[in-house]
């Protein structure tokens, strides 16, 4: 197996027959953030209120209430709650708008998004597109019998509109920039993998076949992090759901996470979360 492939990430969006969710919580509630990820699914985020600012592929975006915005496939994203936000995600598998059978739908305009050759805009303001995908998401919350229709019809929508308005640039990806987020999602995906062992930098940067030097700055420039804090700040995270989910004592869930040093595993813990790990802890209780 392709060893991109065994590092990719892992979630299933809905399930085999629907490739679908649609997510209400996708903020780390501790610092509200999300931080910077990729997966081969396209993905929706819709704010229906409050603030937010997101990332995609290195460009920082602006959302407000009733604002959206395309994440192509494969695009590394990430973000940040500004003001009480309502976000939403509905992320899915472009296959699910494909016919077994000879499909003008899919050779003539969806396939060419799922392979990067053509790109949504990731940005812009459409108030029909809008009501659209407001639509999908009242739909999934009331789950009527039939909801899948009428979700995969509202889907056949949007992207009439983004192909009949101009909203999708042919041409696709820039081939310079997606060389470069390829070296960084070899990056994450190591990181995302191996995250409770010893993580070198200089390891890194030779996984992306870039000096070390270089790899910090294009790290950065991608994910708006330096590398070291993506590794902490991940760490963290895997280190909250220990919390919540087991009796492990925060020693042993520093060192399960990768810190070697209980100390520090404490001082990050507290910039990223506010509180120490036994004071958060203690609060969950």
């Amino acid at each position: 197996m392709d060893e991109r492939l065994k590092l990719k990430e892992k979630v299933q969006h809905g399930s085999a027959v629907f490739p679908i969710n649609v997510y209400e919580k996708i903020f780390v509630h501790e610092n509200n953030t999300l931080l910077p990820h990729w997966h081969d699914e396209f993905e929706i985020v819709y704010l229906e209120k409050g603030t937010a600012s997101f990332r995609v592929d290195g460009k920082e975006y602006f959302l407000g209430p009733k604002e959206f915005l395309f994440v192509n496939c494969g695009s590394i994203h990430g973000g940040k709650a500004e003001e009480n936000p309502e976000p939403y995600a509905i992320v899915f598998n472009l296959s699910m708008l494909f016919s077994e059978g000879p499909d003008i739908c899919k050779n003539k305009y969806l396939q060419s998004i799922l392979e990067r050759k053509a790109l949504v805009q990731n940005k812009f303001d459409d108030s029909c597109v809008g009501e659209l995908i407001s639509n999908i998401i009242t739909v999934w919350k009331e789950r009527k019998k039939g909801y899948e229709l009428l979700v995969k019809g509202y889907l056949f929508v949007i992207f009439y509109h983004l192909f009949n308005k101009g909203y999708i640039t042919a041409g696709g990806a820039d081939r310079e920039l997606d060389l470069k987020l390829e070296k960084i999602k070899s990056a994450l995906d190591y990181i995302n993998s191996h995250y409770s062992s010893e993580l070198d930098i200089d390891l890194l940067a030779k996984l992306a076949n870039l000096s070390k030097f270089y790899f910090c700055r294009l790290f950065k420039e991608i994910t708006h992090l330096t590398p070291v804090d993506y590794i902490n700040k991940f760490r963290v995270e895997k280190a909250i759901e220990l919390i919540k989910n087991t009796n492990m004592s925060i020693s042993e869930i520093a060192f399960e996470v990768g810190f070697n040093n209980v100390s520090y595993f404490i001082k990050v813990f507290k910039e990223y979360v506010g509180i120490t790990p036994f004071k958060y802890k203690k609060n969950i209780l």
